[in-house]
Parts: structure tokens; sequence; C-alpha cells
């Protein structure tokens, strides 16, 4: 079953004390509509004086929460990313280092391409944020962490799939801050952000698959974990790749590692969030179980 979700339900942080906006089934799927991550607060125009006219705290609003029945904690809520439609028109700011010079540039979206000042690229929309409620207590959707957040991977594309480890009935499920375009590292602390039309598809696994959110894609398992520098954030990722392919490509410890070494990669996915990502990228071919 479709059903539609409107950015009229939205949150702030990923939190199990937040009401649910819509009840669904495993198998269903859900249109979200998506604002960009200012909240529609700036206007498609060029100019960085708006970023000071705006409330700072309706940053990276997430559609939602979604309540999957049946959902519960050890559970693996399995989100297909089958569709994003985006606006016409995004925003991309950027800053001197010390913060002396500010830019706003409008980004026209004409069919596949994003027009950004006198550079146009084909669009790859990535989702920013995709997350459920975390274990404890409430976590800002500029965050990321094991229950997802504000991941900001440019893996997390039409086509992918994300498992979310669930910690509370119902998952409680939340997406936006679009991109229709963003590059490992998100570098300026934006890809172009753009209001969408994001629709995902919904199953359920009884168990539990990976601690922290596990991106599948045609060549990869991407592993993504959060610290406070990229030293811990790699170490996160590594260690959970080690216990992956331990579990599902019958590697040993060692094993694990020297794959992991050879024909493994780690990738930045941001370093502008209060938490860093890095994300471990395990070859599909090594897994031979299913998750």
């Amino acid at each position: 079953m479709l059903h539609e979700l409107s950015d009229a339900t939205r949150t702030y942080s990923m939190s199990a004390a937040h009401q649910p906006a819509l009840t669904i089934n495993a198998g269903d799927t859900v249109r979200f509509q998506t604002r960009d991550c200012f909240d529609g607060q700036m206007p498609m125009e060029e100019n960085p004086e708006n970023l000071d006219k705006r409330d700072g705290g309706r940053g990276n609003p997430a559609t939602g929460p979604v309540y999957v029945s049946g959902a519960a904690p050890g559970h693996t809520l399995v989100c297909t990313l089958q569709d994003v439609r985006l606006a016409p028109q995004g925003l991309i700011c950027s800053q001197c280092r010390d913060g002396s010079e500010r830019t706003v540039t409008v980004v026209n979206i004409e069919g596949n391409m994003a027009h950004m000042g006198k550079w146009e690229f084909p669009v790859e929309p990535v989702v920013g944020v995709m997350g459920v409620a975390p274990e404890s207590g409430e976590v800002p959707n500029s965050t990321p962490g094991p229950h997802g957040g504000n991941m900001d991977t440019a893996d997390l594309v039409i086509g992918s799939k994300l498992y979310l480890p669930v910690s509370h009935p119902g998952a409680l499920f939340g997406c936006g801050d679009v991109h229709a375009l963003q590059g490992d590292g998100e570098v300026c602390g934006q890809g172009i952000e753009i209001a969408a039309e994001v629709t995902v598809g919904f199953d359920l696994l009884d168990r539990p698959v990976c601690p922290w959110p596990l991106v599948e894609t045609p060549m990869h398992y991407d592993i993504i974990a959060a610290g406070e520098d990229l030293d811990e954030a790699a170490r996160f990722a590594l260690l959970a790749a080690r216990d992956f392919l331990i579990k599902y490509a019958a590697a040993t410890d060692q094993e694990a590692l020297a794959l992991m070494s050879t024909v493994g990669d780690l990738r930045i996915c941001q370093i502008v969030d209060p938490l860093l990502g890095v994300r471990a990228c395990v070859p599909r071919e090594l897994i031979t179980g299913a998750l």
C-alpha cells in the first residue's frame, strides 16, 4: 500500500517520545514530502544575510515519524529508497574558514541537470537524513549515530537499501535533508540543499543485522559509523565491518581485517556534523549468507 505524508508532520530530532504521524505495515511504501535543510526558511535568492534571519533550531527537518507495525527492539528496519523527485530550485551556501565572506547560490534543476553558477552537473539525489528513534534520549537531526540520523552519505541514493537497528516499538522512522548532489565529505557543510518527494519501501527483519546503519548498494555493503573525530569513526566502522565479515562471510577475526585491508574501503561521509561520519565498504561478493 502506498501512503502519502506531508511535510506538515516533521520533527527536528529523533526520539521515542515523538508521536507517530502515520502507522503502516511492513511491505508498505510511503511518499514523504520533505523540506530542505533550512526548513524552507531561506528564500530562493543569493543573499547571504538570509542566513542570519532563519531560526537555526529548525535545521534538517525530518518528515514523520512513521510507526511500522510489528517492529520491535532487536529487529532491523529495511528501507528501500525507491524514488526522489526534486523541487525546481535548491541552494548551496559557502563561506571562508574565518567566516568573513559568505555566498548563497541558487541552483536551478532542469531535466537531469543542476545549474550552479557557471557550472552544470547531472543530479544524483542523496537523502541526508534517514533514521529511527535512538536507543535512549533525544538526538538532534543534525547528528548521526547508530539510529541513522544525519548520515550524509553519498551512497544513499535511488535504489539503495538502508538497514537500521530498531530500538523501540514501531521504529519511528523519519527522513529529510535531500541533496540534489553531494560529494564525500560535504566539506562546506552542505550539498545542493533542496525540497523533494522521497519514496521509501519498508520491510522488517526479525533479527539484528548490524549495530550501525548499513547501506546496500550494487557494489558494497556500507557500514556508517560516527565519532568525535575521523579516527574514532573509522575505528567504529572497521570493527563493525570485521564483525559483519565474521558473521556473513565465515571469516576469522584476522581474515576479516585482512579482507578490509585488501579489497575493502574506508570512505568519509561528512566532516561537518557534530559527529563525523565514516563508512566501511565491504564488497558484496564477500558475503555468502543472507542478511
